[in-house]
């Protein structure tokens, strides 16, 4: 397949074994979700940037002392991927380079980690992690796309018509209400409920408000008044 061109770029942090193991786990979970970083930063209540910066290895001690609770939240997992890592017994725990090059083209991204360890292998040991991936690029499928939009708006709708809102509520609170379709071929992620929230917002129906460095959606003053 021809992919045509391809964009190249490259990034790295200084980490601990141990905090490269949680990296990895959440990169790895993330890929296999399908969902893209913005939508992880959605999920957290945080801007769009602030997931994508610890993917790319931007303070991971930071965000793992702040986030990590709440991802496992998300992913209802607190599973950290196996790794034994070769250790001379000389040596001390200390922080290493970790670089992640990414290959972009039109149809997905190719993801490939480069560590500063060994791993310990072979029996009763586990296997050393895959430090390639691959992430495809979804295929806007229009009629799937919509039916997407359209559950998630009915069910706010339905969210607005009683008192859901009147204490405010996180962006992961009404991903678990809307997420379940009880469809088979109707997958909703997080930015169909995204796109929903801020058209609701334009429509001054919602208001997002910053609380306690995470962002909640509350009913707006006209909203409210018109229920009294």
């Amino acid at each position: 397949m021809n992919t045509g061109s391809t964009t190249k770029t490259s990034y790295a942090g200084m980490m601990y074994s141990h905090d490269f193991q949680l990296w990895y786990t959440y990169f790895k979970r993330r890929i296999e979700k399908e969902w893209r970083p913005e939508e992880l930063s959605f999920l957290l209540g945080k801007p769009d940037h602030a997931y994508l910066d610890f993917e790319k290895m931007f303070q991971v001690r930071k965000f793992l002392t702040q986030e990590s609770i709440l991802l496992d939240g998300i992913y209802a997992s607190s599973r950290i991927e196996t790794m034994e890592f070769h250790r001379e017994e000389y040596e001390v725990s200390e922080e290493r380079l970790v670089r992640l090059k990414i290959d972009e083209d039109e149809v997905k991204w190719s993801y490939s980690i480069e560590v500063p360890w060994t791993f310990e292998t072979g029996k009763k040991k586990p296997p050393a992690p895959d430090l390639q991936f691959e992430e495809w690029k979804a295929e806007k499928d229009l009629q799937l796309e919509s039916d997407a939009m359209l559950h998630v708006r009915q069910k706010l709708e339905a969210l607005l018509e009683g008192e859901y809102f009147e204490n405010g509520a996180t962006a992961l609170q009404m991903f678990r209400q809307v997420e379940p379709t009880g469809l088979v071929h109707l997958q909703i992620f997080p930015r169909h409920l995204k796109n929903v929230l801020y058209s609701f917002i334009q429509q001054n129906k919602l208001v997002v408000r910053n609380i306690e460095n995470r962002y909640s959606f509350f009913l707006t003053d006209s909203q409210q008044a018109s229920r009294k």
